[in-house]
């Protein structure tokens, strides 16, 4: 295998920062998890509603990761090429970008959540139980914007730990107040599904405090300060719109694209809602690692073209990623179908839901190896080597042109079973990788896009 890097500090970096972020992702997950057995047990009313109200924040949050990712794409060559000058003005473009956005959500999430709701479903008590979690969870969408954004620029530094210490705290905070809450223990009120959406909002507070506090006083590489979120930045911010603007529009688009998913799904059927909602919880336990070497894949990418390193070493190293993530992926697949029927058991919904669920997960798992290159190639490979448009088109063309339509027409026209939907929703995925190997093979996507301007 003459194509792998055979240079082990290579493995030792990617791993180094990867595993943190595979930390940090299934702390991240198991929020998910808690929230969604615990809202199981009030009922599927509730679990459907708060999955379907997450959407908004699902919006926001790819779009947030694009911020970030835009940021990143400079920050990881800046940071190889030691310009923490340049790097600390692209954090200011992102933090700024990050908190105009999140509080347009936090709008649509306070004033019109019931028209937020029937975007996704036609059902009134859905309808009703889903607004009553975004009237809360909505007003914390800053905090959560600007601290996701922040810690995930600080890995183009390697500065990934931090991310545990939030995380973890988050998920200690969410979950001892989602069993409070909830269920009205400890003398609390039984606010069901709100009594969720309090629990957020609280555990992102607690994030954006404890950012704050390391920011000011423990953060020794980039001494990034208040004082830097208010410094000119004119002159970076031509190149930024410039590469940046395609990896925002990217999050962006496929989100919305990602949410018609979640409507078409959610116009099918109710049970089709819960049934994916338990899915997409078990898939998230396995695509942590998967997800958290995207990440890092392009920390290391671009630290590699800031340091000036050859062209056909920077490929190889690409490759490389590309045969790792296969077998991960496959890995994830068997792990996946292994462990669907413990955790299935672990909701209190229908036998049918069950059941439905339990076949829907096979479509995730053969659609997991094919994700789990995909990200790869764009979220790490392209993006960190700075050819942003073309991890653009990649990424949302298809899922416009070919998932999209193939999903509606065989859920709404042919009436198709939902895990067969289900492929048809995510056929995007085949295709990418395709187009995706091609492009890797060229070596276009190799380009060093920092910027310099005197100030």
């Amino acid at each position: 295998m003459s194509f792998l890097i055979k240079d082990k500090n290579f493995y030792k970096v990617l791993f180094s920062i990867t595993l943190p972020i595979a930390a940090q992702n299934f702390i991240t997950f198991t929020v998910s998890l808690a929230d969604s057995l615990m809202l199981g047990k009030v009922g599927e009313i509730a679990l459907s509603g708060a999955n379907l109200a997450n959407q908004l924040f699902f919006i926001l949050m790819i779009i947030t990761f694009g911020v970030s990712s835009a940021a990143m794409v400079f920050a990881s060559q800046y940071w190889g090429k030691d310009d923490i000058f340049s790097m600390k003005r692209v954090i200011t473009i992102m933090l700024r970008i990050a908190a105009v956005i999140s509080i347009v959500a936090s709008a649509l999430a306070i004033c019109i959540p019931e028209t937020v709701m029937s975007w996704y479903s036609d059902d009134p008590l859905v309808i009703e139980a889903g607004a009553s979690y975004l009237r809360i969870i909505g007003w914390a969408y800053p905090f959560y914007s600007i601290t996701n954004a922040m810690a995930s620029v600080l890995r183009s530094a390697h500065i990934v730990k931090i991310s545990i210490i939030i995380y973890l705290s988050s998920l200690i905070v969410n979950v001892s107040l989602n069993w409070v809450l909830i269920f009205g223990n400890l003398g609390a009120p039984e606010m069901g599904i709100r009594g969720a959406a309090v629990a957020t909002a609280v555990a992102r507070l607690v994030e954006c405090a404890i950012l704050l506090i390391y920011l000011t006083f423990f953060e020794k590489k980039i001494h990034y300060t208040i004082k830097d979120f208010f410094v000119p930045v004119k002159s970076y911010l031509g190149a930024f719109i410039k590469t940046g603007a395609p990896v925002i529009l990217n999050e962006a688009i496929w989100s919305v694209g990602t949410s018609a998913l979640s409507m078409i799904i959610g116009h099918i059927s109710t049970e089709f809602v819960t049934a994916n909602s338990i899915a997409n919880t078990i898939w998230q336990c396995v695509w942590v690692v998967v997800s958290g070497m995207g990440n890092a894949t392009a920390v290391v990418i671009g630290n590699s073209i800031g340091r000036g390193e050859k062209k056909d070493i920077v490929l190889k190293k690409a490759e490389t990623i590309v045969a790792l993530s296969a077998v991960m992926g496959l890995a994830s697949a068997i792990i996946l179908l292994i462990i669907r029927g413990p955790v299935i058991n672990f909701y209190e919904v229908s036998e049918a839901t069950k059941a439905l669920t339990y076949d829907l997960i096979i479509s995730y798992a053969v659609i997991l190896v094919f994700q789990a290159m995909s990200v790869q190639y764009i979220v790490g490979i392209f993006r960190g080597g700075g050819d942003t448009k073309a991890a653009m088109l990649l990424d949302v063309v298809f899922l416009w042109v070919v998932a999209i339509p193939l999903g509606a027409f065989t859920g709404f026209v042919l009436g198709w079973a939902p895990p067969f939907v289900y492929l048809m929703l995510k056929s995007d995925e085949f295709i990418k990788n395709i187009f995706s190997f091609i492009h890797l093979r060229s070596g276009k996507w190799i380009r060093d896009i920092t910027v310099r301007p005197a100030e």
